[in-house]
């Protein structure tokens, strides 16, 4: 874990050991009834549907808790972010650390991790033709028909395709442009797409913490460590999607989501906008405006994504003051002073954690941190030191 010497500074001595987690697990998503009138009053629809999957087997987002009167309030904990920085992944972490895992419940990702690999040949498809980099010709059969197909559905033949579009050069050169804007796990799928596409294909936890879904309503999900409750709240990180993020109740801290790639690439609902720089926008928000006396974890997240990609692309192309050079710990100690210098009250607690979303034995062991931090900050508001 890596502390600034300004969070370091504001924090308390060190936590106690983090109690082993609980067997006990309550997997219910549920919102109390101020964030359900947060998401009702910014969207038409109550409920978060995907279609083509049976009515019982959608994700609830608006349930009931199933908490006694004579039950503790639990520790909430609000997960905010932009678009695409992996908080739903963590969200989905989280779930695999403390809780269940996925058993029984893969027919929901099914949709989104077969149209991954459909949709990213889609969009290589395009940028090859677009640079003139067209496939040999033995496979236009093969693009014509990935383009003519629909979303949703991925046949075996149709994954026969994919898979020898893959093979092609200029296919393979084209996915590493910049135009392609694929998502960050698009090659994983790209590389079984043919096991996608066999009958009866159900995910791997490996799967379902890899796909993008982005997150269109609140939900929340409860769990224990030992005897100390906890819910966290994942809320989209999309602009259409922020007006929910002024939740109302008692939010014990904040979870804010960073990706550390983004430092060179713009948002999909405004390309004149850098993602990285939006990042630091809605951290300040989220610091100075929205939930200034709550203490903030920061995570800057895909490390192991950043470590590969500075050695390649300078952060100077997002802030030209930048004189590090394509090393990783002068960027990342870079990019943790900016969002340190955001925090006007420089007394408020912040912890920045570097992490692998899909990397589970690497998030057990920052969820045990976050634990830590936040019982100790829990310990703390109640008057003990």
């Amino acid at each position: 874990l890596h502390f600034p010497a300004a969070a370091a500074a504001a924090a308390s001595p060190t936590p106690p050991p983090c109690v082993p987690p609980s067997p006990q697990f309550k997997a219910c998503r549920c919102a109390t009834a101020a964030f359900a009138e947060a998401a009702d009053r910014s969207r038409p629809d109550a409920h978060h549907v995907r279609p083509g999957v049976p009515h019982h087997e959608h994700r609830p987002t608006l349930m009931g808790c199933n908490t006694s009167k004579g039950d503790s309030a639990p520790r909430q904990l609000v997960l905010l972010g932009g678009g695409e920085c992996g908080k739903t992944t963590i969200f989905k972490q989280i779930q695999m650390v403390y809780g269940t895992g996925f058993a029984g419940k893969g027919g929901e990702w099914i949709e989104p991790i077969l149209n991954s690999p459909v949709r990213s040949m889609h969009q290589l498809l395009k940028v090859a033709a677009a640079k003139d980099m067209n496939v040999s010709p033995d496979k236009e059969a093969a693009a014509q028909r990935v383009l003519a197909s629909k979303p949703g559905l991925l046949t075996p033949d149709l994954a026969t395709d994919v898979a020898l579009l893959w093979e092609d050069p200029n296919i393979k050169a084209v996915s590493d442009v910049k135009e392609a804007d694929l998502d960050d796990n698009a090659i994983f799928f790209l590389n079984k797409v043919e096991l996608l596409g066999t009958p009866g294909y159900l995910p791997s936890d490996e799967d379902i913490l890899k796909v993008r879904d982005p997150t269109r309503s609140i939900e929340t999900l409860d769990f224990k460590v030992g005897k100390a409750k906890f819910r966290v709240i994942d809320v989209g990180g999309q602009r259409m999607e922020r007006p929910k993020w002024n939740l109302t109740g008692d939010i014990t801290a904040v979870l804010f989501v960073c990706s550390l790639i983004e430092y060179d690439q713009v948002l999909r609902e405004d390309i004149k906008q850098n993602r990285l720089k939006e990042s630091l926008n809605l951290f300040d928000i989220a610091c100075n405006r929205r939930y200034v006396d709550n203490p903030i974890i920061l995570f800057l997240n895909k490390k192991d994504l950043f470590e590969e990609k500075i050695k390649k692309v300078d952060l100077s192309v997002c802030f030209p003051t930048y004189k590090g050079g394509c090393n990783y710990e002068a960027a990342i100690e870079f990019i943790k002073f900016k969002f340190m210098n955001i925090r006007k009250d420089k007394n408020k607690p912040i912890y920045i954690m570097e992490t692998t979303a899909t990397n589970t034995e690497n998030m057990a062991f920052i969820f045990k941190s976050m634990v830590d931090i936040v019982e100790r900050q829990n310990l703390q508001a109640s008057g003990f030191s």
